[in-house]
C-alpha cells in the first residue's frame, strides 16, 4: 500500500512533447486520504491515484506546469498540481488537490528560481552568497507558465553588485509581479576577526552569567527572614526569663 492509496488502481506517466499525464479512477468512497479536482465555478470531483508514482510526476511538474488529467480512460482535463500534503513519516503524498484552468485567462503562481554559474565575489573574494527569495510570483496563461527560471549569477563580481527583481528575464508571455527593486541575491563581504570576535563576545557572556546564577547561593525570602527573627526573639525572652 503506498500511505493509503490503493496500489491496483492503474498510474500511468506519459512524457511526449513535454506534456505529463496521469490516469486517474473516480472515487466513491470517501476518507481522510484521497484526491481531489476543483475549478473555479465547478463541483469538486474526489479521484484516487498511486502515491508512489503521483510523486515521481509532482518531482517533474511541481505547482506550476501544466498537467494533463485523464479520469477513468475517458475524461481528459488540463489542471496545475495544488496543496500536496505529504505523510508524516513517509515521503509521500496522502492527499492533493488538482485544479482545473480555464487556458483561456491568466493565472498566477510561484515558480522556483534555478541559480547557474558561479559568482566571482564569492570565488575570488570569499565573498559569503545571501539568497534573499527562491522563487517568484508570476502571471501567464496556464500554458506559458514556466517549469523554473534560470538565473545567471556570474554577474556578482564585487559586493556591491546584486540581482534584483527587476534584472530577472522572462518570456514576453510572462509577467513578473512584485516591487522591481526587491533584492533576489547578493554576496556579502566575508566578516573580519575583530566582527567574529564582537559576535561572540555577547554569548560568551551570557554563558558567563549563566553559570554564576547556577553556582550562587540562593538569599532567604523576606518571609523566611522574619521567621527565623522571631524564634531567636522567643529564646532570648525565655533565657530572660531564668
Amino acid at each position: 500500500m503506498a500511505s493509503g492509496l490503493t496500489q491496483s488502481f492503474l498510474f500511468v506517466i506519459i512524457r511526449e512533447a513535454m506534456e505529463l499525464t496521469i490516469e486517474a479512477q473516480g472515487r466513491a468512497v470517501l476518507g481522510k486520504q484521497n484526491i481531489k479536482l476543483y475549478g473555479k465555478g465547478k463541483d469538486s470531483q474526489h479521484l484516487q491515484v498511486v502515491a508512489k508514482q503521483f510523486d515521481k510526476i509532482y518531482r517533474k511538474a511541481g505547482a506550476n506546469t501544466l498537467v494533463n488529467l485523464k479520469i477513468d480512460g475517458k475524461i481528459e482535463k488540463r489542471v496545475l498540481i495544488h496543496d500536496v500534503a505529504k505523510h508524516y513519516m513517509k515521503d509521500e503524498a496522502i492527499h492533493v488537490d488538482f485544479y482545473e484552468v480555464d487556458l483561456t485567462k491568466t493565472t498566477h503562481a510561484k515558480v522556483p528560481l534555478e541559480f547557474i554559474g558561479i559568482a566571482p565575489a564569492v570565488k575570488e573574494l570569499g565573498g559569503i552568497l545571501m539568497k534573499v527569495a527562491n522563487e517568484i510570483e508570476v502571471e501567464a496563461l496556464p500554458a506559458d507558465l514556466p517549469h523554473k527560471i534560470e538565473v545567471n549569477i556570474e554577474v556578482l563580481k564585487t559586493f556591491e553588485n546584486s540581482i534584483r527583481l527587476s534584472d530577472i528575464k522572462v518570456s514576453d508571455k510572462v509577467k513578473i509581479l512584485g516591487n522591481p527593486e526587491d533584492m533576489i541575491i547578493s554576496v556579502q563581504a566575508p566578516r573580519s576577526e575583530e566582527e567574529l570576535a564582537n559576535l561572540e563576545q555577547p554569548t560568551a557572556e551570557a554563558e558567563k552569567a549563566a553559570v554564576e546564577a547556577l553556582t550562587k547561593e540562593p538569599e532567604p525570602a523576606a518571609g523566611e527572614e522574619a521567621a527565623v527573627e522571631g524564634k531567636v526573639d522567643k529564646k532570648e525572652a525565655k533565657e530572660d526569663k531564668k
